[in-house]
């Protein structure tokens, strides 16, 4: 593996830095609440023909593009911008394309680079929430012709179930959905002694404690599949209200209980939501389990996982501001998936692996690495 401050760089000519001033009105207009930022620069905007997102540039990234229009060896500057993370900061931008790392004569990147930066060989999947993102990931590089945010879309739906039109009628209206879940009282009298039931966005049911603070960013899936679910959510309640579970939420319709994080709570802490999965481990062992991708692995049968929120940057493009921790997980390798088709990488779902693991996710339990996760780009409920 090369060592990135003992090599010259140079900016991929392919790249275009603008400037606020210099994007269109349009773009003026989305970027505007990035504008307002101190160190908001602009936009690197990909080649031509690539279907690769414009990314937005704070003025030492910005700086660094500039300086690096003719090819350089700049360990001093690089240190001063990245710190102790220059190694992989530099790796991230030359997989990326955006900087160009001089081998044999000659500048590459992306998969052209790949082999040199390589930092690991890969993991062996050792759960069924690990195996399910590989095969993913394996999806997504077999399909062309996608735009990033369509890509994006299937990762994050990868395992859903098919709604038929039986199941469709089945879970028609949320009483019925609810006879389906509870089967009897006692569930349900937990439900109306402990939360106050609400619908967000057509697609959840969500159960909060009153008076419950914000500020919940730990995820605990809990993925059974179909037939399982009424047992699985009765256990799961009863260990909501054992935990003082400040909220949680279950998908509506058949579409909701079909896709495989169709039952996520939140807790506060690391801590309480290991406690309740723990708990529902324990309970549940045995019960058929679905499987959500991208989340760590609790079980090595799939039944339950957990994510976090992901970091808040300071620079955010529209549409962004609130990701919950799969979505975030899902939009970065659909770019990876097509980066590395555009560079022509011979493995693809090596290099996305590769890659990803560069921004602080363990590819082996697909857990966040914690040191990395300072903020929040995700704050609502909505999004799981």
């Amino acid at each position: 593996m090369i060592d990135v401050l003992q090599v010259r760089l140079r900016s991929n000519p392919r790249f275009r830095l603008l400037s606020f001033d210099q994007v269109d009105e349009r773009e003026q207009r989305s970027l505007k609440p990035l504008a307002s930022e101190p160190d908001f620069y602009g936009l690197l905007a990909p080649p031509a023909n690539s279907e690769l997102p414009a990314k937005s540039v704070s003025r030492d990234a910005a700086l660094l593009f500039l300086t690096l229009r003719e090819p350089a060896c700049i360990p001093h500057l690089l240190r001063s911008l990245f710190g102790a993370d220059v190694q992989d900061r530099v790796r991230e931008l030359v997989l990326d394309g955006v900087f160009e790392v001089e081998q044999a004569g000659k500048f590459v990147s992306g998969a052209a680079a790949f082999p040199e930066l390589r930092s690991h060989n890969g993991e062996v999947p050792g759960s069924r929430a690990a195996q399910l993102s590989m095969d993913a990931i394996t999806y997504a590089a077999a399909l062309e012709g996608l735009p990033v945010t369509d890509l994006a879309a299937r990762l994050y739906m990868y395992n859903r179930g098919p709604a038929t039109p039986q199941l469709q009628r089945q879970f028609a209206d949320d009483d019925r959905l609810l006879t389906y879940l509870t089967a009897g009282a006692a569930t349900t009298g937990q439900l109306e002694s402990h939360w106050n039931c609400e619908t967000l966005q057509e697609a959840w049911l969500m159960w909060q404690r009153p008076g419950s603070a914000s500020g919940h960013n730990c995820k605990l899936y809990v993925s059974p599949a179909l037939e399982s679910l009424p047992q699985a959510f009765q256990i799961a309640v009863d260990t909501f209200v054992q935990v003082k579970c400040s909220h949680f939420k279950i998908g509506r319709t058949a579409y909701g209980l079909l896709r495989p994080d169709k039952l996520v709570a939140y807790f506060t802490s690391l801590e309480q939501l290991q406690e309740a999965a723990e708990l529902i481990r324990a309970s549940a062992a045995g019960l058929a389990a679905q499987g959500v991708p991208f989340t760590g692995a609790i079980d090595a049968e799939g039944l339950v996982s957990w994510g976090m929120d992901p970091p808040r940057f300071e620079q955010v493009l529209p549409g962004q501001e609130h990701q919950s921790w799969r979505q975030w997980v899902a939009g970065r390798i659909a770019v990876y998936t097509l980066a590395a088709r555009e560079s022509g990488a011979e493995n693809i779902p090596e290099f996305v692996l590769h890659r990803v693991s560069l921004d602080g996710i363990d590819t082996a339990t697909w857990s966040p690495n914690l040191a990395i996760w300072r903020g929040r780009a995700g704050t609502e409920e909505e999004v799981a």
